[in-house]
């Protein structure tokens, strides 16, 4: 079953054990001095280049004056080169004051600040490079963003902080991940989510990544950057690097914080004796009598919500060392978290540990060790919002019945009104979703120079893990009420390994600078899965534990494996700092498709006008670059195996005489023999300017990205045995514009003030589906499912039903009487104009696709004191909500209505636009009733830190000492009438802005502190 690239890769599996670290054939040598003059004066120098604050420069120029013989400095700021004795060197990096000393063989330099120019390095993958070489849609967030607030999350940290990349937190409940696009959607089946890289691991798992350990992160987003990445670059890459050890004696940190968390909102759903009194005027007379509703009013009834949710604490530690000396150096640091969830047991708690090691064994070689361990375990954590779920179900079920009988336990049976379903207290309390995972990582990361400008690098990353699930469904559940307690438990185990090789060459000849990246690299994944399950349980007493007590039990097992190969060539070409080229070019082949390779080119030029001579000591501008690029990526966006012919298992048949079982292996679904990737090709315009020494920034990018042969699941017909097969269809294209302003209005001794708005426009169109107007995709849930289509010439995300007009008035009856209504029923728009309203009505209700995002930010210190406040929002964007849908009832599931609206429907003597709620049959679900405007604006974070002053603290041996309080989603401006806009129940692009039953983003009030020793 194996096939070409997994064939290729796996032939090499004994490889996974031993040294990775492969030296390439040594290239051609630079010409330089007479080697006889050479061997007489020359001596080596090495040393090392920081700023004021002892931080290593990476990048920055060592060269013999008046000559090209130089060198760049490293990752931590190291060099060596031969020079002759006496000679002077020019060590240089932008954004830094020049320096010029004499030759010694060990030469430790640091570089002062220049405030006239702009230099930063950004990593930009397989290297780095000085910001103002740049060519590409690189967006830089500074570490310090990772501690302003309390991150649960890694990609928190990039809510608002970036244009063009919309984060949003589909779900409140603990340790759930967010949903990340980087200029909108380029998949409609594959995820949205980028390619994270760290530490140079690619695909490095940000679970384990504690935001304390972060020490930057860039974002690429134009193709020309991302590109080098190939086929896994298609949605963006974000490039994170960790904290690693610096020189001098050990260093201990420790951080912790405390969170209150708490709902930021709840329905308006009706009291227990508003929905009697609903219940006798509108759906049975005399359900309810006085008596009881004067009970009612006196007890309040039942509180659904309130009895399944809490306001939690949430708790987290974190505690690093770090130290080294010149040739050792190391950092160490462990994070443990307690996030109990916003409805009752349920909870999320992790602890992850990273050790990062850096070595320099001799002027040549240098070895780095990074090391990571994660251990996780979440309960009920995986609710999907469907009508069954106990926190959906709160919301619809009857207030009138109680929750525990007289005797404590839970009441059984369904309530007379309201939802179906069991009691939500006793489902959840009788739910056990256990999961847990381990995940290790090492990485080894070898950097040998061969020569003067030509480094080898060897990056290798094994990692492996495991999960074990156990779930139970006891009697009290729905489960058990529709087919019997259940137990079941989940096991697998994974391993993984890549390994990145690559050469850099980089060299200064006067005006000219070089650098050249040649990369071979592979990686491959297998993994194997165990399942058992048991129903109808002897006892409850065991919950998982003994899968045997089962009346009826089910084992199955899995594996499945996948593998890639790639090669890379990247050239960097900059003169005199004015005018920049990058090429590059990447083909990688795949386990996972019927057209295996592809390749993927890429293009970027620069000017930096700022560093021409009629802007030379210019009163205010101190940077300007003009950028433009055009390169192509792919995306896989299928499992392994999608591409081959399966077989079917599971079923049992009876044969014969009716007696034996005989197991059967049938064929699977059908599979296309012809399977290659999806294409993305995008150009982007860029503008950076700097004002004013660094006080005025301004980034502006215009960008147009077209996908091609999109990967699909398209429905097989009948006749071919039905079900779905992949094939490749259609077009999508996203063109947008990005832009941060960023700026200090005051930067004085005691007071300053440092803000940036971030700002994104996208506009995404289906352009092409092989001929199809349009394609139906299945939603979410129980009811959503009918809800999306693809639709050419329309975005992604949009939604499809019936355009409701209101109600039908007493004067329209005649009207009405011609589509089987009554005054007072819901009114839909007849498009065929036959009066009959079915499926040949519906049509575009509304699009969950956003057109703009936006973030602000801004950071005043007035002495000791620094306050942080973040804005995020995003606007253009269409919610339909299942969940209010539902809390009008007038379904089988949900019978009745729960909205507080429901109270005043249309009559004759109040002729409104809320349908009568007796006759549901006249009203429809999937409608535009249903749609909202999901645009929103919230104050994500607000911080007050102190920091304790230095002379206060010496006497207590503590270094730095802070303090801080601060709040999140405090605020929320949205016209939306649903829990939190920022949720939604979207598995893909296609499904974006489908809301059923979310448990919303909790509002949250921290403190905590920073200490370090």
């Amino acid at each position: 079953m194996e096939n070409e690239v997994l064939s290729r890769v796996q032939s090499r599996k004994s490889m996974r054990f031993k040294a990775c670290f492969l030296i390439a054939a040594v290239l051609f040598c630079c010409c330089g001095f007479s080697s006889v003059a050479w061997a007489q004066q020359a001596i080596s120098v090495s040393g090392k280049v920081t700023d004021a604050g002892g931080v290593e420069i990476i990048g920055a120029s060592v060269l013999e004056k008046g000559t090209v013989n130089g060198a760049i400095t490293d990752a931590n700021g190291e060099f060596s080169l031969r020079v002759v004795s006496g000679k002077i060197l020019q060590i240089s990096y932008v954004g830094y004051v020049t320096k010029e000393v004499a030759a010694t063989a060990r030469l430790d330099v640091t570089l002062d600040e220049d405030t006239q120019a702009l230099g930063e390095v950004v990593v930009v993958g397989y290297g780095v490079q000085r910001k103002s070489d740049v060519t590409g849609a690189v967006s830089s967030i500074k570490a310090d963003e990772a501690i302003k607030r309390p991150i649960t999350r890694f990609e928190q940290v990039l809510q608002g902080t970036t244009p063009g990349v919309q984060v949003v937190s589909n779900s409140g409940q603990p340790g759930k991940g967010l949903s990340v696009k980087i200029r909108g959607a380029s998949s409609i089946t594959g995820g949205t989510n980028p390619l994270y890289v760290i530490d140079g691991n690619i695909g490095g798992g940000i679970d384990a990544l504690n935001p304390n350990d972060i020490a930057s992160i860039e974002i690429l987003k134009d193709a020309s950057s991302t590109a080098i990445y190939g086929s896994r670059g298609t949605n963006g890459v974000v490039m994170i690097t960790t904290k690693a050890g610096e020189q001098g004696k050990p260093r201990v940190n420790f951080s912790a914080w405390w969170a209150n968390a708490s709902a930021p909102k709840t329905l308006e759903i009706m009291s227990a004796a508003e929905f009697a009194r609903n219940i006798n005027n509108h759906y049975r007379a005399g359900a309810f009598n006085d008596q009881v509703i004067a009970e009612l009013e006196r007890t309040g009834g039942t509180n659904w919500v309130n009895e399944l949710t809490r306001d939690p604490w949430i708790q987290n530690y974190d505690i690093s060392v770090s130290g080294g000396s010149e040739t050792v150096k190391y950092r160490v640091s462990y994070n443990l978290m307690d996030q109990p969830g916003l409805v009752v047991n349920q909870w999320y708690k992790k602890a992850n540990l990273r050790a990062n090691l850096d070595t320099k064994i001799n002027s040549r070689l240098d070895l780095k060790f990074i090391f990571s361990y994660i251990e996780s375990k979440n309960r009920n954590a995986q609710f999907e919002g469907d009508i069954y779920d106990p926190f959906t179900l709160a919301h619809y079920y009857d207030p009138t019945f109680k929750a525990y009988d007289d005797n404590g336990n839970y009441t059984t049976g369904e309530a007379p009104y309201g939802a179906l379903g069991v009691n939500p207290v006793g489902s959840i309390m009788d739910m056990k979703e256990d999961r847990s995972g381990k995940a290790t990582e090492g990485t080894g990361i070898l950097t040998y120079k061969l020569m003067d400008g030509l480094t080898f690098t060897s990056n290798n990353t094994y990692a492996s893990g495991s999960y074990f699930d156990q779930a139970w469904r006891g009697k009290y559940s729905q489960e058990a009420k529709e087919a019997g307690t259940r137990a079941e438990i989940n096991s697998g185990t994974w391993t993984s390994f890549r390994s990145s090789n690559f050469l850099t060459y980089n060299k200064r000849f006067g005006d000219h600078n070089f650098n050249a990246t040649l990369l071979y690299e592979r990686s491959q994944y297998e993994r194997t899965t165990q399942r058992g399950v048991a129903r109808g349980l002897s006892t409850e007493a065991l919950t998982y534990y003994n899968l045997s007590l089962g009346s009826s039990t089910l084992a199955t097992s899995d594996y499945s494996g996948d593998a890639m190969e790639s090669y890379m060539g990247r050239i960097n070409y900059s003169y005199k700092d004015r005018y920049l080229l990058t090429a590059s070019f990447r083909r990688d082949g795949s386990s996972h498709l019927t057209e295996k390779w592809d390749n993927f080119p890429a293009v970027a030029v620069a000017w930096n006008i700022a560093n021409e001579s009629f802007l030379e000591n210019h009163p205010f501008i101190h940077g300007l670059k003009l950028r433009a690029s055009y390169g192509e990526t792919g995306n896989q966006a299928v499992g392994a195996y999608s591409t081959l012919a399966q077989v079917k298992t599971g079923s049992d048949y009876y044969f014969f005489d009716g007696i034996t079982r005989i197991a059967t292996t049938g064929l699977g679904e059908i599979v296309s023999t012809k399977v290659g990737w999806e294409h993305a090709r995008q150009t982007d315009i860029g503008l950076d300017v700097v004002l004013y020494n660094g006080r005025l920034t301004l980034n502006v990018d215009a960008y147009n990205k077209d996908v091609t042969d999109l990967l699909y699941n398209y429905p097989a017909p009948a006749y071919m045995g039905g079900g779905t097969y992949l094939r490749n269809m259609g077009q999508i294209n996203n063109k947008g514009l990005e832009i941060m302003l960023g700026g200090i209005p005051v930067n004085g001794k005691d007071f300053s003030w440092n803000s940036y708005f971030t700002i994104g426009f996208n506009r995404n169109k289906v352009v092409d589906l092989m001929g199809e107007d349009k394609v139906p995709y299945n939603g979410i849930g129980t009811f959503g499912r009918d809800v999306s289509r693809l639709m050419v010439g329309h975005p992604l995300g949009d939604f499809w039903g019936w355009n409701f007009l209101g109600t039908w008035k007493t004067a329209e009856a005649a009207e009405a009487a011609k589509y089987g209504a009554l005054p007072g029923d819901g009114k839909f728009e007849d498009i065929n104009g036959d009066y009959v309203i079915n499926e040949q009505d519906k049509t575009v209700i509304g699009n969950g696709t956003p057109d703009m995002t936006f973030g602000f930010v801004n950071d005043l210190r007035y002495k000791n004191f620094s306050l942080s406040l973040m804005f995020q929002g995003m606007t253009g964007n269409d919610i339909y909500s299942q969940t209010m849908a539902l809390l009008w009832g007038g379904h089988g599931i949900q019978r009745n209505a729960m909205i507080k609206e429901a109270l005043n429907p249309w009559s004759a003597g109040n002729e409104n636009d809320i349908p009568t709620l007796a006759r549901w049959d006249g009203n429809k679900f999937a409608s535009s009733r249903f749609v909202y405007d999901g645009s929103f604006v919230k104050l994500k974070n607000v911080a007050l830190t102190y920091s304790v002053p230095r002379h206060l603290l010496s006497k207590l041996y503590v270094n730095n000492l802070e303090l801080y309080v601060s709040g999140q989603n405090l605020l929320t401006f949205t016209s939306y009438p649903g829990l939190d806009p920022e949720t939604n129940s979207s598995i893909n692009a296609a499904t974006q802005g489908l809301e059923m039953g979310m448990v919303p983003n909790p509002r949250m009030y921290t403190f905590g502190l920073r200490i370090g020793f």
